[in-house]
């Protein structure tokens, strides 16, 4: 089958499972079942560009995965066997969601970057404005490419949500004007800034390709300061006038044999 790749960016899975011990103990078991699944996680991400992240979950569900990868023949075909094979052993799949990795539409260009040098009093042929020029060129290139082609953070707390921007009367984000739109994220991106190095933040697009609108998913080494974030993100005018929130999932990053253990026992 000929293969499915993006125009830029990779797909995005996000599988949540939930044990059901009345189902299990009807149920037929693989006695293997552990090790199986283990090493089919495994052979993923051996695939080129594909990673996997394992979670033990808290409260709303039992075991989370995100799947990152190139290709969207594998990528079903890597969804449909985890479905099938926890399926089998009495787990039901709790939540699913589709997206992409994207690519911002409202960070600053070369031109505005440039207008910005120039109102602050720097000369376009000066040795500074060059300096800085290239520093912004090299920047941009390295924000793209980490929001496109992520490398997933090791950090041990996640927590997933997926949003929408509102469509009502007078509250309607797509009615605003670009450069409205472009001002307002500023000063959202800025609160997102101060948690530089606490939180990681991963967001892919799902306009046209499921329910929501985006998927953001947070990993951090303190739950704190991803309750902080979200907290303080609240009172932006983005989030508090403009954004619709799904609901959060939360659990721990765990090898997948450590989290099927807490989950299911030895």
């Amino acid at each position: 089958m000929e293969a499915i790749k993006p125009k830029e960016g990779l797909f995005v899975v996000h599988l949540f499972f939930s044990i059901d011990h009345w189902k299990r103990k009807d149920c037929p078991h693989n006695a293997n079942f552990k090790k199986e699944i283990i090493s089919f996680i495994e052979n993923i991400r051996k695939q080129e560009k594909f990673q996997v992240a394992t979670f033990c979950m808290l409260c709303h569900c039992d075991i989370g995965f995100m799947i990152l990868g190139p290709e969207l023949n594998l990528m079903q075909e890597i969804e449909k066997k985890l479905v099938r094979e926890f399926g089998s052993e009495g787990w039901n799949l709790h939540f699913s969601f589709f997206s992409m990795t994207e690519k911002s539409e409202y960070t600053t260009t070369r031109d505005e970057f440039e207008q910005e040098l120039i109102s602050s009093g720097l000369s376009p042929g000066s040795e500074e404005f060059k300096e800085k020029m290239i520093s912004f060129e090299k920047n941009r290139e390295y924000y793209t490419t980490v929001r496109l082609y992520p490398t997933l953070a090791d950090y041990p707390f996640f927590s997933f949500y997926p949003m929408r921007k509102k469509r009502e009367n007078g509250q309607n984000w797509y009615a605003l004007g670009f450069k409205e739109r472009k001002e307002l994220m500023k000063g959202h991106a800025a609160v997102g800034r101060k948690y530089s190095g606490k939180v990681v933040q991963y967001i892919s697009g799902s306009t046209g390709l499921d329910d929501w609108e985006w998927a953001v998913s947070l990993y951090a080494k303190d739950p704190f300061d991803i309750k902080s974030i979200v907290y303080e993100m609240r009172f932006d005018p983005v989030s508090a006038q403009f954004a619709e929130f799904g609901s959060f999932y939360c659990g721990l990053q765990l090898p997948l044999d450590k989290a099927l253990e807490r989950v299911m026992g030895s």
